[in-house]
């Protein structure tokens, strides 16, 4: 009875120690704030798709921003890159996109300030080939927060972004987004001169006050 005695008590023990042990070990071990850490540094959408992509063989700007937040105190760096992803870990039915120089984020580089956020734009500049019309292929743009002195880890969440081809070419100068707001510039500056020339000499032919023909004697 006594030897059955010890030996559930030394049972008990080592369960108490193991049990103390593992709890010691998680605390040491994850940082206080990893919970938060995820929501320190964000990046959204996470995924999204670029549908009717024209390849025209010029930049195209795509409607569809990423919003990079910084909730830490601090203002914190970042990078944006676009990558290849690997072929067996890209979604079903997609192929893993020819070129990474194909998408082209703006600005690659910026520093956010403290609890405040950026946001990027997203290009696309894909050749003008026949054969890249009916495509459906897969980039991923990894957001990068650059570590200050004393942090080890590094933040790196990456945006899928699917990509979905025109099933033709568009027309030449089709798509040219970017130039819209030139052109309709342009357009008001021309209106605002012609106006401005037109009353111009609209004023001319009135007569000037406080002059009055002399007549004779």
């Amino acid at each position: 009875m006594v030897v059955d005695e010890m030996i559930w008590r030394t049972g008990i023990s080592v369960l108490i120690f193991l049990s103390v042990f593992s709890l010691l070990t998680a605390v040491l071990i994850a940082p206080p704030a990893f919970a938060q850490v995820e929501n320190v540094f964000t990046v959204s959408p996470g995924e999204f798709t670029a549908r009717n992509a024209p390849p025209m063989g010029e930049p195209y700007t795509l409607p569809q921003n990423l919003v990079v937040w910084n909730r830490d105190n601090i203002p914190r760096s970042i990078f944006v890159t676009s990558e290849v992803p690997p072929e067996n870990f890209i979604r079903p039915g997609y192929d893993p996109l020819p070129n990474e120089n194909w998408v082209i984020p703006y600005p690659s580089s910026v520093l956010i300030e403290e609890n405040d956020f950026a946001l990027i734009q997203i290009s696309i500049n894909i050749p003008r080939w026949e054969n890249l019309t009916g495509q459906r292929w897969e980039v991923w743009i990894p957001v990068e927060r650059q570590p200050i002195l004393g942090e080890v880890a590094v933040l790196r969440p990456t945006v899928r972004m699917k990509i979905e081809t025109t099933g033709e070419l568009p027309a030449v100068g089709e798509g040219t987004n970017y130039l819209v707001p030139m052109v309709v510039g342009l357009a008001i500056a021309i209106v605002v001169a012609g106006v401005w020339v037109w009353s111009r000499r609209k004023g001319r032919k009135k007569p000037k006050r406080g002059t009055f023909s002399r007549s004779r004697r």
